[in-house]
């Protein structure tokens, strides 16, 4: 039987909690309905907190644990739930990271959903590796922990010790990877046909809205920012830039990649891409003259470019998000 602890703690997502057992819990019945010889349960799920008292959730409604920290031993699995508001006032509980730290070198799988992946990289649980989070929260994350390889069109990333989900309802795509990850995939299926969720969804690219990081405190590199808001439509490249910013192009390189978390090039995709985006939801221009008015020629390529960073073509963008 999987044993699995949910962390509960102030300002945390209710629906991040109950969604999850929800799910957990509809796993035990589906299990059974598909496996009527097993005795056993697919899983046991608790919610657990830093002393065992309840917390206060965001909707400003209680959340009561079955046990606190330092009673919580055998388990399996530690799932994280995300909360609104600004991550930074979650690490100032250390505790919680370092609880997390703790029982990831015991072997327990470690999975966040949104915010939570921020613990987890204070937890020194995502240095060097992929990561994602929510796609507003991608700036601060790369600030914060630079040596996390942050994927944030990902909507979902394995890492087999340990998962991170994105946005915030991404908690029942977390569930349902672990339901087909420990138990099936028949199972996982069973369990979405009956809360009707899509358990194809693999990114959360389509909702990304780009904004390009500028708290960062590079004047040269904000610079070159403002300007690309003016001239991104024209022909732009590096030696440019670098000449525009006063310096060489291999300093311009690293340090654009440094305070934006991309490269000069890729950033003006995105932006492009962005505008694109824009003009798809709020005009009815044909695909041509918005192609031409980003500051491209060939629509075919701009075409692939566009299903490359967003994950859907601009047709389909236009039709799931458009008024």
């Amino acid at each position: 039987m999987l044993k699995i602890a949910i962390m509960a703690y102030d300002n945390c997502l209710q629906s991040g909690i109950s969604g999850i057992l929800d799910l957990f819990t509809l796993a035990n019945w589906e299990n059974k309905r598909l496996h009527p010889e097993q005795k056993a349960a697919f899983c046991r799920a608790e919610v657990i907190t830093l002393d065992g008292e309840p917390v206060t959730s965001f909707n400003r409604q209680p959340v009561t644990a079955n046990t606190k920290f330092e009673d919580c031993q055998d388990i399996d699995l530690l799932i994280v739930p995300g909360m609104m508001g600004r991550p930074e006032k979650l690490l100032e509980q250390k505790e919680l990271a370092q609880w997390i730290a703790e029982q990831h070198k015991r072997g327990v799988v470690i999975a966040s959903a949104c915010s939570g992946a921020f613990l987890l990289a204070a937890a020194g649980i995502l240095k060097g590796r992929q990561a994602t989070t929510h796609w507003q929260l991608a700036d601060r994350f790369r600030q914060r922990f630079p040596r996390v390889h942050l994927q944030i069109d990902r909507l979902l990333v394995d890492g087999d010790d340990y998962l991170t989900a994105g946005g915030t309802g991404a908690h029942f795509d977390l569930a349902l990877h672990l339901i087909e990850k420990y138990g099936s995939k028949p199972l996982a299926a069973a369990c979405a046909r009956m809360m009707l969720i899509d358990g194809s969804r693999r990114d959360q690219a389509p909702f990304v809205k780009f904004q390009g990081c500028r708290d960062h405190g590079d004047e040269a590199i904000l610079k070159i920012q403002q300007w690309l808001d003016r001239y991104y439509r024209e022909k732009v490249s590096v030696r440019v830039m670098a000449k525009r910013a006063g310096l060489n192009e291999r300093t311009f390189l690293r340090r654009f990649k440094k305070a934006t978390g991309e490269a000069p090039l890729e950033y003006l995709q995105r932006m492009r891409v962005e505008k694109a985006k824009q003009l798809l939801l709020k005009t009815d221009q044909g695909l041509e003259k918005i192609t031409s008015s980003v500051g491209y020629v060939d629509l075919s390529s701009f075409r692939r470019l566009f299903r490359q960073i967003v994950g859907v073509s601009p047709t389909i963008y236009r039709q799931r998000f458009g008024s």
